[in-house]
């Protein structure tokens, strides 16, 4: 019967662990909040206009605005957001919004480009990135 105590307190510590992790990572995105106004749609779209294709834009719109609803706080992305450091957004996502931007641009993510060294992780950079990439492998905006 000891051996279903000792069960029983892991999935206890496991679960308090998960609910002080969570409230943490909302007061974060709270306080981050709190720091700066979020654009709308179209103001994201129009920051971004010297960085890359408006295509793109509404791509990485799409991609952040459900990244940030996830944590039930009032916030749009903003183009210069660190999305590493100011947000609690898991970094392997990012393989994943790679492969859902090489779908919808019939291209290969093999031998795609590297992140820039040392580059800071922000929205804006990223874009530039994915228009970079689209360029580099010789297809251009529809």
């Amino acid at each position: 019967m000891t051996g279903w105590w000792f069960a029983a307190g892991c999935v206890g510590l496991y679960l308090l662990f998960a609910i002080s992790y969570a409230r943490s990572n909302k007061r974060k995105v709270a306080a981050f909040a709190a720091t700066r106004a979020s654009p709308g749609h179209e103001d994201f779209v129009a920051l971004l206009a010297v960085d890359c294709e408006p295509d793109i834009a509404e791509f990485v719109w799409t991609i952040f605005t459900g990244e940030y609803s996830d944590w039930g706080v009032e916030l749009t992305p903003h183009p210069d957001d660190d999305y590493l450091e100011d947000m609690p957004i898991d970094p392997d996502n990012q393989e994943d919004w790679l492969n859902d931007f090489c779908d919808a641009n019939d291209l290969r993510p093999k031998g795609v480009l590297h992140w820039p060294e040392g580059q800071a992780t922000t929205i804006r950079n990223f874009a530039r990135w994915l228009s970079d990439l689209r360029r580099s492998m010789g297809r251009v905006a529809a």
